[in-house]
């Protein structure tokens, strides 16, 4: 199911990835103790983008580790930071 990019932005800067610069938008995730982790993900902002369609989704959520499911709970935010964590990190 599609979500607006601006919404999967604003999730993943409340969750600890911080943007990265450069002709793309690029996320890598800190982990709570503010170190730099191998999580990252990459948002285009091209006007074609608005929405974020299942295809690029399922990328996302592989580069940061977690399911398709998984990671739509991320993005609409039942699934927090620490929850993320230890998913992924086993934190």
């Amino acid at each position: 199911m599609p979500r607006d990019r601006d919404n999967i932005v604003d999730s993943l800067v409340r969750k600890g990835f911080k943007k990265d610069g450069g002709d793309h938008e690029y996320f890598i995730y800190y982990n709570k103790q503010g170190k730099k982790t191998m999580k990252k993900t990459k948002v285009s902002r091209g006007s074609s983008y608005k929405t974020i369609g299942d295809k690029l989704l399922s990328k996302m959520a592989k580069q940061v580790g977690l399911t398709n499911p998984l990671f739509l709970k991320f993005v609409d935010c039942s699934l927090d930071r620490d929850a993320y964590e230890e998913t992924v990190f086993g934190n």
